[in-house]
């Protein structure tokens, strides 16, 4: 008695149990996506690290104990410097969230289609990282110079007409840093909590039902 596959019936072989191109596809587009969000979470570590040790740590004991003017131009100085360091930060972070968009948008090898709230959750993500870096470019190219130059000049905070525009320049720059600060820590979540499994659990939702077992008609 032959144990055969009769004529005309599948032969199941070990090539059925290999992943698809589309498995194989979807594993590299994981990948990808994975490491551009650790570059993009570490180059927002590393901007949400300098913004507080210099401004809720340095600033408010060198003005303390350093004698004006040296210490605004100290800490104009020291401002000046790390403003390139987040500007760098800014442009990686817009970077890889253009390359998680393009990867998300099928362009790459195809892909899946994605559920309402992941979308809405790539567009907020989106949105706050041109914000954040248009805020970084904003107080590096123009707020950061502007106060260095108050500074070489000799004004003093609240200190005749230079001393005001002073202030009012220092202000603007706090707040736009602590927006920036607070936009950081939630790309940092959206990146993380966006990550998704090669074949994402959403992909359930969207595949057929299985048929229920009997003869097919």
């Amino acid at each position: 008695m032959s144990l055969g596959p009769k004529p005309g019936e599948d032969v199941f072989t070990e090539d059925d149990l290999a992943p698809s191109d589309e498995d194989l596809r979807a594993v590299r587009r994981h990948r990808l996506d994975k490491a551009a969000t650790i570059v993009a979470a570490i180059a927002l570590g590393l901007f949400l690290g300098g913004t507080i040790a210099l401004g809720a740590c340095a600033a408010p004991m060198v003005f303390e104990l350093v004698p004006a003017p040296l210490n605004g131009k100290a800490m104009g100085a020291a401002f000046r410097r790390f403003d390139f360091i987040a500007i760098g930060c800014g442009v990686v972070v817009l970077g890889c969230e253009a390359f998680r968009t393009f990867l998300a948008s099928g362009l790459f090898g195809g892909g899946r289609t994605q559920a309402t709230k992941e979308r809405i959750l790539r567009r907020v993500r989106l949105y706050g990282a041109i914000l954040l870096a248009g805020g970084i470019v904003w107080t590096g190219m123009v707020l950061s110079p502007r106060i260095m130059a108050l500074h070489e000049a000799g004004a003093r905070r609240n200190v005749g007409p230079e001393g005001a525009e002073l202030e009012s320049t220092h202000k603007t720059a706090e707040l736009l840093g602590k927006i920036d600060t607070v936009l950081a820590v939630l790309l940092i979540a959206l990146h993380i909590g966006s990550l998704a499994s090669p074949r994402h659990a959403d992909d359930d939702e969207l595949a057929d039902a299985p048929l229920a077992p009997g003869p097919r008609r």
